[in-house]
């Protein structure tokens, strides 16, 4: 069927030798329709129809050299690429083409990110962040760029939500392949921030697209991403089957020989994990091959590490070694950072899985230095982040900060102090025999270990309810710092409504639950409140524990005719089927008050959540299992009456309120 897919597109992209401004137009159209079989077969196709260029009109030019800029990314090809940019720059400079330097820089950011140097795409970032475009082709390809910066760089949260951007205008311009490519990335934010059943959601529906436009090439991308995101779940025979399915699209279609070279590592990668270590060798044997011939260093040195280890499994010691240490070597030389520390650390696995402890405990010092930078560099990362997110918050946010990072830095204290004692007695260890130096080695990896974990568990803390997994308070404040900051910029913006739903709801009678069925059974309730609504939301909207029994749905882009379709949602998926909980079920409704912000220029959120508290208020009134929305404020009411006395605004004729009855519930329970 792929095969069928490719040679379908192929013949769209066949042009004569001698080919017209209307054939470059046509081979670009059929790209964004339909994508490509590989980067290799679309570039001929794109330079055959191009022959005579550079006499057609300056915005056919500008398209030609951007999706070959493009096309010579995904391809890692850098002279070819190189040529595009400059030709874009000098259009730019001589014919006063604005969109051309624009896609120039959206160009340069994407190619940094592929070859990995991260460092120059985040100082691209800025740059980025402050283009302007009226094009909503230029817009798209800006806006995914500013998406995969903030992936590449560490901002997921960031990166979803111009991730959907990028693809609601994808679509709204009529271009699949983009929109394939759009919900690639996002399904990549997401699993990045274990956003796991979403992400796999988003895998499903970008294959199915590429497949129905015949885009091959991320057919094949999206189910290696896929093999990831099944091997996170614990799935091993999903991820068999992704990345089985990958490889033979790969094999099958022509010009596709770096994205196996990727599946392969991958593959050997699996079985090393399975330890099946013959099957390993034989596939990194492979990859192995494919990286010289493509020249892909990086690529061989993180392959070289699977086969040393499969190699000392398989009780070949001296060769995996040897083939450790070249891995080594290659990725320092290569300036592959991020690999050169897992390369450090399997060095110290092989020596210790061949008895040279000695050797372990000296690669393992150098892999503790080597963690020990990345640390610091994450954490004056995190500091500056959190600096510049708290210098206008209230003191309360201040001091957890503050806490977050006195429980960061203990953690790092103590792994130093620890790290000096290991080096300390180090000398003893030697001179008393390889026992002891195994265990100290086996101590030192463990703890290391255990410093990874700390700076995850307290990054994770920071954001998120330890209870239920929603995001806590603090997040919402930020996050509504920064809605606040966003609808300022969009509210000219016809492409996004600009307002975000707020949506602040109650468990009913909460302390009946815990009185009749205990506290813990009232822990359940919650930990299934915040469930049913995660399952039910959209990927960019967030579900927030605010205190207590209450939880807040921020809802980005949601106007108040969309709060009561999903104020009747939230109520119905919340009454449909009691809580179990130690063996007894818990009949379960909520009341809600809906809002959407801003309801006049300039409020704060935080009257905006008031507001949705007092509606939440005469939705407890009105009898609960209902919601209260806020469909309008008259112009020029007083709006002090709005935060003082909703139920007066209401009879005074200022606001417009709706209700929203929940579903009738047979057993529910009684005040």
């Amino acid at each position: 069927m792929h095969r069928v897919l490719l040679l379908l597109v192929s013949f769209m992209l066949v042009t004569p030798a001698r080919a017209s401004a209307a054939d470059v137009a046509a081979v670009l159209e059929a790209q964004r329709q339909h994508g490509f079989g590989s980067p290799a077969i679309a570039i001929d196709a794109l330079t055959e129809a191009g022959q005579d260029i550079e006499h057609a009109p300056l915005d056919l030019r500008m398209r030609y050299h951007n999706a070959l800029a493009f096309l010579y990314t995904v391809a890692e090809q850098s002279d070819p690429f190189q040529a595009q940019v400059t030709q874009l720059e000098r259009m730019a400079r001589e014919e006063q083409c604005v969109p051309c330097g624009q896609y120039k820089l959206v160009r340069e950011s994407q190619f940094a990110i592929r070859k990995q140097d991260i460092p120059s795409a985040r100082a691209m970032l800025p740059q980025l962040e402050a283009l302007k475009a009226a094009d909503p082709a230029l817009k798209q390809a800006i806006v995914y760029a500013l998406a995969a910066t903030y992936g590449a760089t560490g901002s997921q949260a960031r990166s979803l939500e111009e991730g959907i951007k990028s693809s609601e205008l994808a679509s709204s311009t009529n271009n699949p392949a983009e929109q394939v490519r759009s919900l690639n990335l996002i399904m990549l934010a997401n699993i990045a921030r274990r956003d796991l059943v979403n992400a796999e959601k988003q895998a499903t529906e970008a294959y199915a697209l590429a497949e129905r436009i015949g885009f091959v090439y991320m057919m094949a991308y999206i189910r290696n991403n896929q093999s990831w995101l099944y091997g996170l779940k614990g799935e091993p025979d999903k991820q068999l089957d992704a990345l089985r399915e990958a490889l033979d699209i790969t094999r099958t279609n022509k010009g596709m020989a770096d994205t196996e070279l990727t599946i392969l590592v991958n593959l050997a990668e699996y079985y090393l994990g399975r330890k099946d270590y013959k099957q390993a060798v034989t596939l990194s044997r492979q990859a192995l091959r494919l990286a010289d011939i493509q020249h892909k260093a990086t690529a061989k040195g993180v392959v070289s590490m699977t086969l040393a280890v499969a190699l000392v499994e398989l009780g070949e010691r001296e060769q995996g070694i040897t083939t450790m240490q070249q891995a080594h070597a290659l990725l320092k030389q290569s300036g592959a950072d991020s690999y050169v520390l897992d390369a450090t650390e399997g060095l110290a696995q092989v020596y210790e899985s061949s008895g040279k402890y000695r050797e372990a405990l000296a690669a393992l010092r150098e892999a503790i230095a080597l963690r020990e930078k990345a640390t610091l560099r994450e954490r004056e990362k995190a500091i500056a982040e959190a600096q510049a997110k708290f210098s206008a918050e209230r003191k309360d946010n201040e001091i957890l900060r503050l806490s977050l990072e006195n429980g960061r830095r203990q953690a790092e204290v103590a792994a130093r102090a620890w790290q000096q004692r290991l080096w300390a007695t180090a000398a003893l260890a030697l001179a008393m025999g390889a026992a002891l130096l195994m265990l100290l080695v086996k101590r030192a990896r463990a703890r290391n270990r255990l410093l990874e974990d700390s700076n995850a568990v307290l990054s994770d803390q920071s954001v998120h309810d330890p209870l239920t997994g929603a995001f806590n308070r603090r997040h919402c404040v930020n996050l509504m710092g920064q809605q606040e900051a966003l609808l300022a910029t969009k509210s000219r913006d016809r492409t996004y409504s600009a307002c975000t739903g707020l949506m602040l709801l109650d468990v009913d009678h909460f302390k009946h639950i815990n009185d009749t069925y205990g506290h813990s059974a009232g822990d359940l309730v919650l930990v299934e409140m915040a469930r049913r609504m995660q399952e039910l939301v959209r990927q960019h909207d967030v579900v927030v524990r605010w205190g207590g029994e209450e939880f807040v749905l921020v809802l980005p882009g949601t106007a108040p005719e969309g709060m009561l379709v999903l104020a009747e949602r939230v109520l119905n998926i919340i009454a449909a089927a009691p809580v179990a909980a130690e063996g007894r079920t818990i009949p379960v409704t909520v009341s809600l008050g809906c809002v959407s912000y801003p309801q006049f220029p300039g409020q704060p959120w935080q009257d905006a959540l008031k507001v949705a508290d007092a509606a939440m208020y005469m939705a407890k009134q009105q009898g609960r299992n209902r919601a209260v929305c806020l469909m309008g404020v008259i112009e020029g009411a007083p709006r002090d009456l709005l935060l003082s006395d909703l139920a007066a605004a209401a009879a005074a004729g200022q606001v417009l309120l709706r209700t929203v009855p929940g579903p009738v519930a047979a057993d529910a329970v009684s005040a």
